[in-house]
């Protein structure tokens, strides 16, 4: 099991983590499949937590960039999306037990959306994080009612996702 996780230049906290995007079953998908960097419970949430050194601006008009920020924003989404269902394949017992760790779900949790972008300013998290919120299909925000929280290096340090 790690006890560190190294993403797009940040050190995050992993105890009870799921390295998914290292694990064998990601792996042996391919293409097809995207996913989070890993999956961490915390307390009572289940935290799929991916991670950016960088994100488009979402306050610059430019023609190219509009459509380089929803391309990352529908990118971010899939990887929430095939990694639920990937997790999910694995509990109900389709993919098997095919975890190389001592990842330890609770009977029930709240499930929590993370998207941490190293430098991004904070007023730029709330638009990424409200474009994530609308380009999610209905159908995920209605049956697994995420929580979807988009956050910087500095705020990840202090709700103690990153190592400072």
């Amino acid at each position: 099991m790690y006890s560190e996780i190294n993403e797009s230049g940040m050190v995050f906290v992993a105890d009870n983590a799921l390295y998914i995007e290292k694990s064998d079953l990601y792996a042996s998908l391919g293409d097809c499949v995207r996913s989070v960097e890993f999956i961490r419970v915390k307390e009572d949430r289940l935290l799929f937590v991916e991670a950016k050194a960088s994100f488009a601006n979402p306050n610059n008009p430019n023609g190219e960039n509009v459509s380089k920020f929803q391309s990352e924003v529908d990118e971010v989404c899939e990887k929430f999306i095939h990694s639920l269902n990937l997790l999910s394949s694995v509990v109900i017992g389709v993919a098997g037990n095919v975890f190389d760790c001592d990842f330890v779900l609770p009977n029930s949790f709240s499930l929590v959306f993370i998207l941490v972008i190293q430098n991004h300013e904070m007023k730029w998290c709330k638009q990424v994080q409200n474009r994530i919120k609308v380009s999610l299909p209905k159908h995920i925000i209605k049956i697994w009612k995420p929580v979807i929280y988009v956050i910087n290096r500095e705020i990840a340090i202090k709700r103690e996702l990153v190592v400072a």
